[in-house]
């Protein structure tokens, strides 16, 4: 298509008059879509059959809009067939990236804007994707402005088609100034360093090097501590947190990992949220975001998952940076950065969102942590959202984020101090007779000796052999029992229950009441204090030890 009219310099037009749709059109999809006029030489061809010609790159895909302007030449129409748009589309694949090697496709859509006629449907509606594998996908619209209609060649059960709703929208709307339809300028932080997602990293790695070195228990498979481990270095577990109230935990297990693979996983996953996001934001938020995921990963888990779960992770926290990152990409106008950050936020979320590694792994994968970690930090996305500026290069309130921050680290000093106490509880824990190899009551009385050797510290067959020993008449023998198995009831009182103090207590009484009435009056008390009835305060009472 050619003319000798003067050609309006903004779009390059083909001597259009300034009012019609297609301008319009055009300068909406320039401002609002990141749009900009066609330069690359391969578009040519689509550039003389058509009035405008329009490029979006983003990275990943690569779109050409081409638009007649029937208002300005009512017996115009796209010239070209399918045939030729996709050996031109063919010759532009070289703009489109790769997603996990696969190449990205190029978009070719056709518009022709103004007055319809009664053959363009049936005319342009070859223009569609001709397979699942194609690399090429043409399209076309039709903008009726006579009748306020659009149609789309791509129109499915599922939508209308590709920029249908925006069109429409358009075409019903006041037409804005031109003033308001020039490209957003956003301010950008430039690119650094991420200082605090390798400092959180290097903790990461700290901790879990510590689990390895000081792991209650051989650590086996990949560098895998033992539950008693994670227990003792602050794991998430309903019980210890609900009914013991060591609420720490919340904060701490977001530190731990089950094994070297599970560190490696989330390693990788924060150095690219990190690496994309933390000098995008700022540190402040940053920071801010990573505690409040690792938070609400917490919580959740802890309100869904079963009692007996123990549950650990830096997922909950990195689930909150992508989730975010998906949110805070619309501050940016379409174009290679939205582009590039959701994309690397859906890569990562979907698979972590759905249940599909637990299949892969050995572990059971906390989804409850993930969910509650993306609901936080969607909910920080929104607020970096309403309150940033196009002007500033990171989002406002940074003393606001900081402080988040640093109550953040605050609540980890107490893990911290927290920790030592109950990795000695934890510690003894292990040199206990196991749960699941815990003889009842008669067996255990039967295989005291057996078991004294086997778990010495453990306070339970020292009662059932003291007690034996009392009814073999042999009171000496009952007191060594008794003082052995009370000798070290600081490191497992919390453990264990208070019945197993008492009835080494009331043992102790027993085999000295002979002879040393006085101290067993003293060891008898505190039974006598605490239990009113029952067989140990029969045997007290039968005694005279609780001064009856």
């Amino acid at each position: 298509m050619t003319s000798t009219d003067p050609t309006p310099p903004d779009l390059g037009t083909s001597g259009i008059p300034p009012e019609t749709f297609c301008i319009y059109l055009a300068k909406q999809f320039i401002a609002k879509k990141g749009f900009e006029l066609a330069s690359v030489p391969e578009v040519q061809k689509l550039a003389a059959v058509s009035n405008i010609v329009l490029t979006q790159s983003d990275g990943y895909t690569f779109t050409i809009l081409c638009m007649i302007d029937r208002e300005a030449y009512p017996n115009e129409a796209f010239s070209l067939g399918v045939d030729e748009v996709r050996q031109i589309g063919e010759t532009c694949l070289k703009y489109t990236g790769k997603i996990n090697s696969a190449k990205m496709p190029v978009f070719i859509r056709i518009m022709e804007v103004g007055p319809g006629s009664a053959d363009q449907q049936q005319r342009l509606k070859l223009f569609k994707r001709s397979s699942l594998r194609a690399k090429v996908i043409p399209s076309a619209m039709i903008v009726d402005t006579a009748s306020g209609e659009v149609w789309n060649s791509d129109r499915t059960w599922v939508s209308k088609g590709v920029y249908h709703g925006f069109v429409e929208q358009l075409l019903a709307a006041p037409r804005e100034a031109d003033a308001n339809l020039t490209p957003p300028v956003i301010a950008v932080a430039p690119p650094s360093f991420p200082i605090l997602t390798a400092a959180i990293l290097a903790i990461l790695f700290a901790v879990f090097a510590a689990e390895i070195v000081y792991g209650i228990g051989p650590w086996t498979k990949m560098l895998q501590p033992t539950i008693a481990t994670l227990v003792a270095f602050g794991g998430l577990a309903q019980s210890l947190v609900l009914q013991s109230g060591e609420w720490y935990r919340l904060f701490s297990a977001p530190f731990l990992h089950v094994d070297a693979g599970h560190l490696a996983m989330n390693a990788v996953g924060l150095f690219l949220a990190g690496r994309a996001l933390e000098s995008l934001i700022g540190r402040a938020w940053f920071g801010a975001l990573y505690v409040v995921g690792a938070l609400g990963g917490s919580l959740l888990s802890l309100a869904l998952n079963p009692a007996s779960i123990v549950s650990v992770g830096a997922s909950g926290a990195i689930m909150g940076l992508f989730a975010a990152m998906l949110v805070v990409s619309m501050h940016f106008p379409p174009g290679g950065l939205r582009t590039g950050l959701q994309m690397n936020a859906i890569y990562v979320l979907i698979p972590s969102l759905l249940p599909l590694a637990s299949a892969l792994q050995g572990h059971m994968v906390d989804y409850a942590a993930h969910f509650g970690g993306a609901i936080g930090g969607v909910i920080v996305g929104f607020v970096m959202l309403r309150i940033w500026s196009q002007t500033e290069a990171s989002p406002g309130f940074r003393q606001a984020a900081a402080a988040i921050a640093v109550v953040g680290v605050i609540a980890l000093a107490y893990p911290a101090m927290s920790i030592p106490q109950n990795y000695q509880a934890a510690a003894f824990t292990a040199q206990l007779i196991p749960s699941d190899k815990l003889p009842k009551t008669a067996e255990m009385r039967a295989r005291a000796v057996e078991l004294i050797a086997q778990y010495p510290h453990d306070p339970r067959p020292r009662f059932l052999r003291a007690a034996d020993l009392l009814d073999a008449n042999d009171p000496v023998g009952a007191e060594r029992e008794a003082r052995a198995g009370l000798a070290e009831e600081d490191a497992w009182r919390s453990i264990l229950s208070a019945q197993v103090g008492n009835g080494l207590r009331v043992m102790l009484a027993i085999a000295i009441n002979g002879d040393r009435r006085a101290e067993a009056l003293s060891t008898a008390r505190p039974v006598c204090t605490s239990i009113k009835d029952g067989p140990m305060r029969k045997l007290l009472d039968a005694q005279k030890l609780c001064g009856t």
